[in-house]
């Protein structure tokens, strides 16, 4: 088997023959340096050619000659890219007439050593090679964020990718340019904050923005949750109570046994699926659980004995989200996890505190929250463990994980049993009571549908009177789960 490390060499000892053939300057240039100094495997690479060599010629040339795909990346930076399974050749046009030159255009010292292809000394005009063995962020000149206002954005995700720490001066620089943020086409943003969010963890990714005050250029609702007060049900602001969510929701994807003992294998597999192939259910669970309370700030309301309320903020968090989604131009499977979780996440409370509390209400919550029921289960907890203020008693909280396991187990079950169809066609049905076909049929039928999933109808004399009962009286009891 050949190992993508085996084709990167065969990519660069081609790269390097057709550049000496055409006795064009070639040179490693970027982050392909900076990894090889820290240790970290290079599958990424990045080549910039000289005329007469183009980019296009050498992607072209190399693809051929190995047998790899290739296309163009971006037009605006002439950058042409070659892939293979586990890593890729970037190629771009020197800009400038030397590579110092080049190099001077680029935005972190880190990213701004290059060598040359046929071999020799790493060139470093800005201190790169020190500042990543500090694991130091730097810029390389004052105007790396004017010349691309992307460049913030990455600011978060090297931190957090590379574990490196922003100088003073760069975070200086970056709040006085947070905005020109705006700039930069939505596609490429939501590219960085996604690898941001990736990387995570918890809170971190909010914080950072926060730091380099680019959140609330980014995410203005999210900055508009600090200084929130709440009842004496939190101890923190709107804006700490989503930070804290945000590591009790870390906790729970990083060990899922810890709340959901019976089922932890399942929400494991489940949390190794992508939203929609390009981001982790992960990074999509972050960005939901950091809106979830964005509707606080327009839903506060003070009665006349001075209690603080937010009623119906998830109601209207949702469209809410859904339009942050569009705004990141996010796929529609991570929008819908979004919508899900800010909608929904106190879904589980208000169950909660249903008395009685019938095998069919626990149905109902996982119709009312598919296909996302273990994301929003999962934020409801998060949510109700960021929430423990004065007046908050731990058996509330007990009571709150309690049904969390059993909608976690009930979940996991129906996905590894399946529910089986009504025992008598939905016509059939109506016929036998008398009920013509129509929208109140197919209440009646979602309403026997639940109640056969629950398990309250037995067989098909039970169906045919369940059907009656709900016909006459429209709310037929259940049996208890807790």
């Amino acid at each position: 088997m050949v190992t993508p490390s085996r084709v990167a060499a065969k990519v660069l000892a081609s790269a390097r023959l057709i550049a000496n053939r055409e006795r064009a300057g070639a040179w490693l240039v970027g982050g392909t340096i900076r990894d090889r100094l820290l240790g970290r495997p290079v599958a990424d690479i990045d080549v910039v050619v000289a005329p007469p060599l183009t980019p296009a010629q050498l992607t072209s040339r190399v693809a051929a000659e190995l047998g790899l795909p290739h296309f163009v990346l971006s037009d605006r930076f002439n950058t042409h890219r070659l892939v293979w399974p586990g890593g890729h050749l970037d190629v771009t046009a020197l800009r400038g007439d030397t590579i110092l030159a080049d190099l001077s255009l680029r935005d972190f010292t880190v990213n701004a050593m290059g060598e040359p292809l046929e071999g020799g000394d790493i060139i470093d005009p800005h201190g790169g090679r020190a500042d990543t063995a500090a694991a130091r962020l730097c810029e390389v000149s004052g105007r790396i964020f004017s010349d691309d206002p992307l460049r913030l954005l990455r600011v978060a995700r090297f931190s957090l990718t590379l574990g490196f720490r922003p100088t003073s001066g760069l975070v200086r620089l970056a709040q006085m340019s947070a905005h020109l943020l705006p700039r930069v086409a939505p596609e490429r943003a939501w590219a960085e904050v996604a690898v941001t969010l990736e990387a995570g963890p918890g809170a971190q990714p909010a914080q950072l923005w926060d730091d380099l005050g680019l959140l609330a250029v980014l995410f203005p609702e999210v900055k508009a949750l600090q200084n929130v007060r709440q009842s004496t049900n939190h101890h923190l602001d709107v804006y700490g109570h989503t930070l804290e969510a945000l590591e009790h929701v870390e906790r729970l994807m990083a060990e899922p046994e810890s709340v959901f003992p019976d089922s932890a294998a399942a929400v494991r597999f489940r949390l190794g699926i992508p939203v929609d192939g390009g981001i982790s259910r992960q990074a999509a669970m972050r960005l939901a659980v950091l809106l979830h309370d964005m509707a606080k700030p327009d839903t506060r309301t003070i009665d006349a004995l001075g209690r603080l309320s937010f009623w119906g903020h998830e109601e209207k968090g949702a469209p809410l989200a859904r339009d942050v989604c569009r705004r990141l131009h996010t796929s529609n499977a991570v929008a819908g996890l979004v919508e899900a979780v800010v909608g929904k996440h106190l879904l589980l409370g208000f169950l909660q505190n249903k008395k009685p509390l019938w095998d069919h209400d626990v149905v109902g919550f996982l119709w009312a929250t598919a296909p996302w029921e273990p994301e929003v289960i999962m934020a409801c907890v998060a949510d109700r463990l960021a929430t423990h203020g004065p007046m908050t008693a731990q058996r509330f909280i007990n009571r709150h994980l309690t049904l969390a396991r059993h909608l976690m187990w009930s979940w996991m079950e129906r996905r590894r049993q399946g529910v089986p169809p009504l025992p008598l066609p939905g016509d059939e049905i109506g016929r036998r009571v008398g009920v013509q076909p129509g929208p109140e049929l197919g209440r009646l039928l979602r309403r026997l549908r639940l109640l056969w999933e629950a398990g309250e109808i037995a067989d098909e004399e039970g169906l045919l009177c369940l059907a009656r009962a709900v016909l006459q009286q429209g709310n037929p009891r259940g049996r208890g789960i807790i």
